[in-house]
């Protein structure tokens, strides 16, 4: 049984307990993580997944981890709609001032026999409002989550516009070519842009001055997305109308028409619940058949295990590598059944359907030398099928 550990606290089932053995130890086969740092000495020969319940990996070492053979899994969509949820409630909270009104209800004193409401309804011309029906929302990044805003802004009567490196089909949103035209059009600019090399500082002096002087920028990407000083300079020159971020920053706290959340956008019990299966879930699928369906580096590879072994390798990609690895298994004495392989990254992984038991414990383990020794191979595994129990 595989052993895992937990960096972050989850509830976990006893399904879960009955298929992984989770453990405290210092070499773990997995991990699963949730938002905290993980320590990159975990990431070392005993480590074949990270399985991140979420989507963000930006406190994992990846590049580490691919040099070690190590899959990172993750999550999307997992907590789309608890995101949308919350960002549609903070596009509320900018044009109706929602906490001052309930404050100053609160702090209201009513004498003996005086209504609350009269006193209450005396006050309203202070939070006059605007709505969001005929606003225009601009959305950059149309993942999961950027495409559960865009369908919620529509229906609340919004005009939608997106931009997405690779155009999507999405009826309700006119897709503009860049990020400049989106934001000098929004009255609401919505960040959902995943944190790379090329998003980093990506909201910058520039760009900001492409928006509306009452237009709203937020922040549900990543923090790291929006250059915070560019942005402070920005408000105070009134280029715009404010912020809201849901990752807090020191050099933004306390700042004039700064809203800062302490990243609870994935924060609901269904979201944590559904992202914690789904973890589990790719998780168990990599162990015990080399399945990887959502990974930040390592390819998208499936196949039906309907053979007694599987053989598993992740290399680096070179072309027809795999006609090698096909000529050194027959040589070998094995018959490769069936076989996939996809490229990611100048890395590809393959799953090979075979039988191992043709081969004696001698051979099966010359075979493992001779792969271990390839030197374009950074890890493989020998996989049995559970539904079929045979023995290597």
């Amino acid at each position: 049984m595989y052993q895992v550990k937990t960096i972050d606290k989850f509830e976990l089932s006893d399904f879960a307990h009955d298929l992984l053995q989770i453990s405290d130890t210092d070499a773990p086969n997995a991990l699963l993580v949730r938002s905290s740092q993980v320590d990159d000495a975990l990431i070392n020969d005993q480590l074949l997944a990270i399985t991140r319940a979420g989507i963000g990996t930006n406190t994992i070492n990846v590049n580490a981890c691919t040099e070690n053979g190590t899959v990172v899994l993750n999550t999307p969509g997992a907590n789309a709609n608890a995101v949308k949820e919350l960002i549609i409630q903070a596009l509320f909270r900018c044009v109706r001032p929602i906490d001052r009104a309930i404050a100053t209800v609160k702090d209201l004193t009513a004498e003996p026999g005086a209504d609350l409401q009269v006193l209450a309804e005396a006050t309203r011309k202070e939070f006059i409002g605007r709505e969001l029906y005929g606003k225009t929302i601009g959305i950059l990044g149309l993942g999961a989550i950027g495409q559960r805003v865009a369908e919620a802004s529509y229906h609340l009567g919004m005009q939608v516009l997106g931009y997405n490196r690779s155009p999507k089909n999405l009826p309700h949103v006119v897709q503009l070519p860049t990020i400049e035209e989106v934001m000098s059009l929004a009255d609401f600019v919505v960040v959902m842009l995943p944190l790379t090399e090329e998003t980093t500082g990506l909201i910058n002096r520039e760009r900001l001055q492409q928006l509306k002087p009452d237009a709203y920028l937020l922040n549900f990407g990543r923090g790291e997305i929006v250059n915070n000083q560019d942005l402070l300079e920005a408000l105070a020159n009134g280029e715009l109308a404010g912020y809201v971020s849901d990752f807090p920053a020191s050099d933004l706290q306390n700042q004039p028409g700064v809203t800062l959340l302490p990243h609870i956008g994935g924060n609901t019990e269904e979201a944590l619940t559904f992202s914690t299966d789904m973890a589990l879930q790719n998780l168990l699928n990599f162990l015990e058949n080399g399945s990887v369906r959502t990974s930040v580096n390592f390819p998208r590879v499936d196949l039906p295990f309907d053979t007694p072994h599987r053989i598993t390798l992740f290399y680096k990609d070179r072309a027809n590598l795999w006609l090698d690895f096909v000529q050194l298994l027959t040589d070998q004495g094995l018959t490769v059944k069936e076989m996939t392989s996809n490229a990611k990254n100048g890395y590809s992984y393959a799953l090979i359907n075979t039988d191992l038991s043709v081969l004696s414990q001698a051979e099966i383990a010359n075979l493992r030398q001779l792969l271990q020794d390839h030197g374009d191979i950074i890890r493989f595994r020998f996989l049995t099928n559970p539904s079929m129990n045979p023995e290597l």
